[in-house]
This record gives structure tokens, sequence and C-alpha cells, in this order.
């Protein structure tokens, strides 16, 4: 298929929605840490979603075309004394709408290449001394 192991908007939609679950309610964001049992902070549950490094530049892009004001990194945003869970569920569900629309020009990621493979001549491959090994003893 054209597009396997490739992520999709839709992809990234859904680990978004992922991270708004995780924060959306007042009780379950938290400042000044990244988590504990009662929640997570913004940056803590971008990396349970695995969308920090894509997300992080784009949150907080929306965040200074949001509230005029720019920040450095997403703990920062998070643990600013004039942020409120409100603000955090406000550009989260922005980014979410301008994923939709495609404002974003998200990468392309590959999915991880498998560790050994079958050579018809000489049999398992890998990249690593197992290969080196099999083709001394077998080929």
């Amino acid at each position: 298929m054209p597009f396997d192991g490739l992520e999709t908007p839709v992809n990234y939609l859904a680990k978004l929605d992922q991270v708004i679950d995780l924060i959306e309610s007042p009780n379950r964001w938290i400042k000044h840490n990244y988590r504990n049992p009662q929640g997570y902070c913004l940056k803590e549950a971008l990396d349970v979603a695995g969308i920090s490094e894509i997300f992080e530049p784009i949150i907080l892009k929306t965040v200074a075309e949001l509230t005029e004001r720019e920040f450095c990194c997403i703990e920062s945003f998070n643990d600013h004394p004039e942020t409120m869970h409100d603000d955090i569920a406000v550009v989260l569900h922005r980014v979410r709408a301008d994923t939709i629309a495609g404002k974003f020009d998200l990468p392309a990621y590959a999915m991880p290449t498998p560790v050994f493979t079958w050579n018809a001549q000489c049999g398992p491959t890998a990249r690593n001394w197992v290969s080196s090994l099999w083709r001394k003893v077998f080929c």
C-alpha cells in the first residue's frame, strides 16, 4: 500500500487525541511536575503519546498566536503563573483543528526496518554479528 509505514495526519490526530484525553480534565493536568499520581503536565502528555518532538514547536507557535506571549519551551508555558487549564485546553483544541485543516507540514515517519530479513541465497541476515556469523558457518 502506498502509505504503509508512514505517519499520516490521521495517525497524528489519534496521538493528539491521546494527549487531550490525558489532560483534558482539570484534575488530570498538573504544574511544576512532569507526572504524579493525579495527572500529567503538557510536556509529559506529549511524551507519553510520542509526539513531543513534532508538536512542541506547533504548540508554541499556537500559544504565541493566541496569547501574544512567546515561550521558549512547553514547560515554561505549562508552568507559567498565568497559565490555567482552560488555556491548555484551548491551545490543544486549536492545534487539533489546525491539524485537521492541514495547516501543518507534518513529517512522514518511516517504520523501523526489521533487524532480521531472509536472503534466498544464504538464509537469515541481520545488521550485526549474527549475520556475519551465519555467513561464516552456513554460506
